[in-house]
């Protein structure tokens, strides 16, 4: 079945990870550890932090470090599998391009993720007038933020 064939069937059953039924490998009060239902890889693990949010920037410091926790779990896990490398991706908002309304980090072992853009063209390096212009709007937007809190 195609993964969003499957995201169609099951709409009514309401957020999937908040209702996990019974996908969990561990957990702790904020998070827990289970696989990707339509992997990109065949271990292909995913970190859903318990609290139904958008953003992980919804999340508390608390929050955030449980888990933190349970992504370090993950990766000793692919570790133990004798994957020399994974991936950790973090994924949230609501937009064309997400499939779930509910912030949750993928734990990837060995992807290739490198030579395409994210419209799927094939990546090129930025020039000194990009980097600057890049660089500049970095730094307008730091000047606008204050860290503190989070």
């Amino acid at each position: 079945m195609l993964y969003t064939e499957y995201l169609a069937q099951s709409r009514e059953d309401g957020c999937h990870f908040c209702n996990p039924r019974d996908r969990k490998f561990v957990e702790n009060d904020g998070a827990y550890l289970t696989y990707g239902i339509a992997p990109y890889h065949k271990h292909h693990l995913l970190v859903i932090p318990k609290k139904h949010a958008q953003s992980f920037m919804e999340l508390t410091r608390e929050e955030a470090e449980q888990v933190w926790d349970i992504i370090r779990k993950a990766s000793a896990v692919l570790l133990e599998l004798v994957y020399e490398s994974y991936t950790v991706i973090v994924r949230e908002g609501k937009n064309e391009a997400k499939t779930m309304e509910h912030v949750h980090y993928h734990v990837i072992p060995d992807i290739h993720i490198g030579d395409l853009d994210h419209e799927g063209k094939e990546r090129v390096v930025m020039t000194e007038g990009e980097i600057q212009a890049v660089s500049e709007d970095i730094e307008n937007a730091m000047q606008k933020l204050t860290f503190t809190g989070l």
